[in-house]
């Protein structure tokens, strides 16, 4: 780095292109604070040319990096500002001759003064009257509001001197506004700068520091893809659903940027899983990490390259991976699949467990280094689907298996179901379904709210209902060929139709005769603690659509027996069969095709004292058509 003390004249004569790289903010000084700042740098120049036009005007420092193309790392603000004050000086004011030096000032050999990517270079054109194809429905920092704020200060503060005085202060700003020029020959250690001085004043987010850095790695490998097409694209995968809560081990630096930053975050901790400082990764957060231990992507241009053709690789990748667990629309994943079962369960939880599926399937089973892990159809770049569908497949596994033993974790054994060994999974998927212990069901209780105890008992009702649905679709697959697992799954758990009823009422205890006939006849509920515990208990709940559930709430399980008998909501027509196995001679019983099941009869068979006795083989029945509905899952 070499420092010089140069005038605003010297700059444009030896830069005579000055760039403006992607990490520079939006030009704001014609609009920040009703343009305080720029109409104070305006007043303080020519009060200065006023009082004294041979003396200097300091305006800072202003840093430059050489090293492919003229980049202004520190005062753009100011850059812009001047050649926006010289340009309507002239027009305004000066003679034809500072008119012409102005348009030579403007335009080397055809080229803008000013080159930025997206839309400076070309706004500042238009607004300065040089052919452009840019329009006003373009306007991005609204330099048509700057140039008005300029040309009323000049008219109205600075009038009525004669044209010989208006040229000597174009010449002045040129000749005699001063700044202490930097100049680094080495995109690293000019990009440092950049980040070291902004540290100190308005903090860069994470993903602005990582958007700086990528800007530079595109531009030292010569990759076409252009640092605002891709910021774009991460915006808009960033407005998925699930995607803006909290990654476990990483905490988001900016609220308003949750999302994004968790899109880069899973690319770094998949990418660099291998790095001995991914550690940190946690703790710095996505920009700042890559800044203090990876300089070599923005300096190294086979580095660069790597990295920015494996991460423009990755945002393909996560689109399509998570447009296709996401069911969307455009991708049309078949009803019978497995994906189309893993968005069912994902958006049953609104997309609560997809950050950390993509994370441990972008980290343990698709990764960008050398020798990774992919999902790629054989010599291409592009997803293979059957590969997708065995992921997703042994996702539902492992969620059903979760939520059968109760566990608040998910997604607790997907990454030894997603794992290879030598480009064969590890365990296979009767391996996954011997974890899975069908007992556990009868550890899950309902609790209603409307307890009659003390005692401290969960609402497990979500996990309940998953598992009522998984049975209620497979019996209603069964009888209905026409229609998938997955139809009634969906129709099932997405939406409100249906609601856990409860076998005892809570009048079987607040009614004392009853009750007293249940402690007297049977030796039950001597205490309210067994009530609850009963009434709460998976063997006595079950799946009922959530309107009959109303009506059947409070009534004596004679008139229960009777809605049984004709729940109907399944799909808006169709049976409801697994609470119709509780009423003997129903629908459930004389279907042909669930009788092939051989499923136990679990039919309440003696009812007495306006109340039932549970069959003794319904914890069978539970288990059984559980164990059909996570084979068919198994199997697709």
């Amino acid at each position: 780095m070499k420092y010089e003390f140069k005038s605003i004249g010297e700059m444009f004569e030896k830069y005579k292109i000055i760039h403006v790289p992607y990490y520079q903010r939006d030009y704001v000084w014609g609009t920040k604070n009703s343009g305080r700042n720029l109409y104070k740098f305006i007043d303080d120049i020519f009060t200065q040319y006023q009082t004294n036009p041979e003396s200097d005007y300091f305006i800072g420092t202003l840093a430059f990096c050489s090293e492919r193309t003229n980049d202004v790392i520190d005062g753009q603000q100011r850059i812009t500002s001047i050649i926006l004050i010289l340009s309507l000086l002239s027009k305004l004011k000066c003679s034809q001759n500072i008119i012409e030096r102005n348009n030579d000032l403007l335009m080397d050999n055809g080229t803008f003064v000013i080159q930025e990517e997206d839309y400076l270079t070309e706004e500042l054109k238009f607004n300065l009257r040089i052919d452009t194809k840019f329009s006003y429905a373009q306007y991005n920092v609204h330099i048509d509001k700057t140039v008005e704020k300029i040309e009323t200060q000049i008219k109205n503060d600075w009038d009525g001197y004669s044209e010989n005085w208006y040229d000597s202060l174009y010449n002045y700003i040129l000749e005699h506004v001063k700044f202490i020029s930097l100049e680094y020959s080495n995109i690293g250690e000019s990009l440092k700068y950049f980040l070291n001085i902004n540290s100190l004043s308005i903090q860069l987010t994470q993903s602005d520091i990582f958007y700086s850095i990528l800007s530079q790695s595109l531009k030292i490998c010569n990759n076409i893809k252009n640092i605002f097409t891709i910021k774009e694209k991460i915006s808009s995968l960033a407005e998925g659903k699930g995607l803006d809560r909290e990654i476990e081990g990483y905490k988001a630096y900016d609220d308003n940027k949750k999302s994004i930053d968790n899109i880069i975050y899973i690319f770094l901790n998949a990418y660099f899983q291998k790095d001995k400082n991914i550690m940190y990764l946690n703790e710095t957060g996505i920009g700042k990490w890559l800044s203090f231990y990876k300089n070599e992507i923005f300096q190294d241009q086979l580095i660069a390259k790597e990295f920015t053709d494996n991460f423009i690789q990755y945002l393909a990748d996560f689109e399509y991976i998570y447009n296709s667990f996401t069911n969307n629309s455009n991708y049309n994943v078949p009803c019978n699949s497995s994906l189309y079962t893993s968005w069912i369960m994902l958006q049953y939880e609104k997309y609560f467990d997809i950050l950390k599926m993509l994370q441990e399937l972008f980290k343990n089973r698709h990764n960008y280094f050398d020798g990774g892990l992919n999902l790629y159809k054989s010599n291409s770049n592009l997803i293979d689907n059957e590969q997708i569908e065995e992921v997703a497949k042994r996702l539902n596994l492992t969620l059903i298996l979760n939520y059968i033993r109760n566990s608040n974790k998910r997604l607790d054994g997907f990454i030894t179901n997603i794992s290879l060994d030598n480009g064969i999974y590890k365990r296979s998927i009767e391996d996954i379904k011997v974890d899975i212990v069908y007992d556990y069901i009868f550890n899950l209780n309902y609790n209603d709210g409307k307890a009659k105890s003390n005692s401290k008992i969960k609402d497990e009702s979500r996990q309940i209902k998953l598992i009522f649905a998984y049975q209620e679709s497979l019996l209603n697959s069964v009888v209905n060929e026409s229609k998938d697992f997955n139809n009634y799954l969906e129709d099932i758990l997405l939406s409100e139709k249906f609601s856990i009823e409860h076998l005892y009422s809570v009048n079987e205890f607040d009614d004392k005769d009853r009750l007293n006939r249940w402690r007297q006849n049977k030796k039950m509920f001597d205490r309210e603690e067994d009530f609850d515990s009963a009434r709460f208990s998976f063997e006595n709940l079950s799946l009922l659509d959530s309107s009959s559930n109303s009506s059947a709430n409070d009534k004596e399980i004679t008139e229960k027996l009777q809605i049984y008998r004709n729940a109907k909501k399944v799909c808006n027509t169709e049976y409801e069969y697994l609470i119709m196995s509780l009423v003997e001679y129903s629908e459930y019983y004389n279907n042909e095709n669930i009788k092939k099941l051989n499923l136990p009869n679990r039919a309440i068979q003696n009812i007495n004292l306006n109340t039932w006795d549970q069959s003794e083989n319904n914890r069978e029945f539970n288990i059984e058509v559980l164990k059909l509905a996570v084979e068919k899952i198994a199997n697709r």
